[in-house]
């Protein structure tokens, strides 16, 4: 009896230390997490992965500006919107300021100054008239102006290249403005085009 005692006794101590040959690997590997230790599990207290794609403001901060001497040679491309203004000062929205900003191959705003650079606005009326029929667009307005810089950044609603309504030239059955075309032609020869849309009704 004393014998087959000895060797249970043997087997539960065999028994015993794989057990904690076991618990304790799993430890170590980080298969079971200690209690107090969520870094060894990845699972926990983690904020969800942002998505993948993800294009808000954080994924893709504004370009930095480039100035260095020469930049002007860097520009690529151009782009441009227009805003109604007081031109005259007597309280009446009488014009439109055409606005434009440059960029370079990588999508980053140029600045320059003391350049000459040509620009060529026209205007067009929509493809429809005021009957809803379709037409091929009119030229309005075609003229030039030469800039030698780029437009300050902030609030300066007046910088820009001027177009006053009267200028225009509508005919009755015109709905207002519908596209907007400029061109801008570089001292070295090269030359960037922008356009924009509009369905806009002018007073006159």
């Amino acid at each position: 009896m004393a014998e087959g005692s000895d060797m249970d006794n043997r087997a539960i101590v065999v028994v015993t230390i794989a057990v904690i040959l076991a618990i304790s690997l799993a430890v170590y590997t980080g298969m079971i997490p200690l209690p107090g230790n969520r870094g060894a599990d990845p699972g926990v207290d983690l904020p969800p992965p942002a998505p993948s794609g993800d294009t808000g403001p954080a994924a893709t901060p504004e370009p930095a500006a480039v100035s260095a001497p020469g930049g002007i040679r860097t520009i690529s491309r151009m782009v441009i919107w227009a805003e109604p203004a007081d031109l005259g000062g007597f309280g009446d929205l009488n014009g439109l300021v055409v606005k434009y900003r440059f960029y370079d191959g990588n999508s980053r705003h140029v600045t320059f100054d003391g350049s000459s650079v040509s620009m060529e606005v026209n205007v067009y009326t929509p493809d429809t008239d005021r009957r809803n029929l379709r037409i091929s667009p009119r030229l309005l307005y075609r003229g030039y102006a030469t800039i030698s810089r780029s437009l300050p950044e902030g609030e300066f609603p007046l910088r820009g290249i001027w177009i006053p309504y009267h200028e225009l030239s509508f005919n009755e059955q015109d709905r207002g403005i519908g596209r907007i075309h400029v061109k801008a032609t570089f001292p070295h020869g090269t030359a960037v085009e922008a356009e924009e849309w509009y369905i806009w009704p002018v007073r006159r």
